[in-house]
């Protein structure tokens, strides 16, 4: 396997989010035997990879926590002794590279009896990650912070452009995954109005994969987090340079990452 090829399925592709793999709470040395027959995927590099990729995160962490700002958006996160953060999401999270791993480093030099997992998966909607619920309440979090609903707007299909989920349903799956929670675990639920995407790029893909994203449908993604939670962490308007994505205009590049950690601490 070309090696930047490798490098981005595991950057992006953290299948210990995947339910079933997370219910049983599968380990990455045994999905790596099944990417070696699914991927040709060589289980040393697959490791190679992710530890180049978590040394990025403790490097970038390690700046970051001296940043005043961030300090203070710690101290208001507020983690206690046995605190267990979880943070459910899409790629934009389950990058190794993301907000979320950034966060999941920080937290413990704040607070050492104090946890972040990082239960997001590339490509999940909203309906997924209510499916995760049972998965989600056997992890007993004391908070939750979700930032879900950009593969809802995806559209499939070239021609056809079937939207994967409904604004109502959106709503109804939002609403359905805080009540389970705070219901079945008492968790604090906080939800993150998702950052921009370039309007430019986003469709490129249209013809070439069949799978895009129409910039117009975003602002109604936008109001339905917002109806659901009024006080969600808005990042929506967030300042953004050309520097802020990846090439697709969706995923943000790693100096896109590090502003949306500094964006949700400042607003937490």
């Amino acid at each position: 396997m070309d090696n930047d090829l490798m490098t981005r399925l595991i950057r992006y592709a953290d299948l210990t989010a995947w339910p079933a793999f997370a219910a049983f709470g599968v380990r990455e040395a045994e999905i790596d035997r099944l990417l070696v027959v699914t991927a040709g995927l060589e289980p040393s590099a697959a490791r190679e990879a992710r530890a180049e990729l978590a040394g990025r995160v403790r490097a970038a962490a390690g700046a970051l926590v001296s940043e005043r700002p961030v300090a203070a958006g710690l101290s208001r996160l507020g983690p206690r002794p046995g605190e267990r953060l979880v943070v459910v999401g899409d790629s934009i999270s389950a990058d190794r590279l993301s907000w979320a791993r950034l966060l999941a480093e920080l937290v413990p030099r704040v607070e050492p009896e104090a946890s972040v997992e990082v239960l997001a998966l590339s490509g999940r909607t909203s309906s997924e990650a209510l499916a995760l619920g049972p998965v989600l309440v056997s992890r007993v979090p004391t908070q939750v912070l979700v930032m879900i609903g950009t593969n809802d707007i995806r559209r499939e299909g070239a021609t056809t452009g079937v939207r994967m989920v409904s604004a109502a349903e959106t709503g109804r799956n939002l609403r359905a995954l805080r009540l389970l929670l705070e219901t079945e675990t008492g968790a604090k639920v906080r939800f993150i109005v998702p950052p921009p995407i370039d309007p430019g790029r986003v469709g490129l893909t249209r013809e070439l994969t069949g799978e895009w994203w129409d910039a117009a449908d975003l602002p109604e993604l936008l109001a339905t987090v917002r109806e659901v939670d009024p006080e969600a962490i808005d990042l929506a308007g967030m300042p953004v340079g050309p520097d802020f994505w990846e090439d697709d205009g969706l995923h943000p590049s790693p100096v896109g990452q590090v502003a949306i950690l500094r964006a949700v601490l400042a607003l937490i």
